[in-house]
């Protein structure tokens, strides 16, 4: 099992992505990582650095902070780390995913929606990673993901068994429907009728894929059909399928 990397702002979402972190551990060995990402000040002064780079938490962070390791305190064969990250870049993140053996990303709407430009960097940073990424949806409780739609994308290179290859080797749950999306659709116009198919089959979560661009502040940093359907959708980056 590799480990689980969820960057946050602490907000009360943290609390639903470590319970999906938990329950995806399966009680296998695994590390739960939070990422507070912090700016490096542009000073000599020792004192100021300190300062600013030293996290500070509020009340409302410090009681979410503490419901987190009091769910992995619960999980057998279960660790939380919270990392504190000091500015961040391309190599500084795929140093990180390498060090800490992540194999999965869960991204909280709260941190999407996140506008100092430093988290935003970050996200446009996942997004073009090629770690796996986890959208989570508004009211996620850590449910258990069993049964998966694939939503295929009309041009994609990437074969349904290639992707469901991928789940079985790093995932419990198993593709049972998919839907094939048109390059010139927008898969909220599709909603409606994915609803329906979610619904008939119990679809718990959605698998997408995703291809490499060019790092931009202003890129979407959701995926459309996690939002508008608010649930989890997992990410695959097709470089590596």
């Amino acid at each position: 099992m590799k480990n689980i990397l969820i960057p946050t702002i602490l907000e009360a979402d943290t609390v639903g992505a470590v319970k999906t972190a938990a329950k995806h551990a399966s009680g296998q060995n695994c590390a739960v990582v939070l990422m507070l990402l912090c700016d490096v000040p542009d000073t000599y002064s020792a004192g100021y650095l300190l300062q600013k780079i030293t996290p500070g938490y509020t009340a409302a962070q410090s009681a979410v902070l503490n419901k987190c390791k009091e769910i992995i305190k619960n999980t057998p064969n279960c660790v939380l780390q919270v990392h504190i990250q000091h500015g961040i870049s391309a190599p500084l993140l795929k140093g990180l995913i390498e060090h800490k053996g992540i194999g999965l990303t869960i991204l909280t709407t709260s941190y999407k929606q996140e506008q100092q430009k430093i988290h935003r960097y970050c996200t446009a940073l996942l997004l073009n990673s090629k770690c796996p990424l986890l959208h989570l949806g508004q009211n996620c409780t850590g449910q258990l993901l069993s049964k998966a739609m694939y939503l295929e994308q009309e041009k994609t290179t990437v074969g349904l068994q290639e992707v469901q290859d991928m789940i079985n080797d790093r995932f419990s749950f198993t593709i049972v429907s998919r839907a094939m999306l048109a390059s010139e659709q927008d898969p909220e116009d599709l909603a409606p009728m994915l609803a329906e198919a979610i619904f008939k089959n119990d679809i718990d979560v959605l698998v997408e894929t995703r291809k490499p661009e060019k790092v931009k502040l202003n890129r979407k940093s959701h995926s459309v059909v996690n939002e508008a359907l608010g649930m989890p959708v997992l990410s695959l980056y097709e470089g590596v399928l």
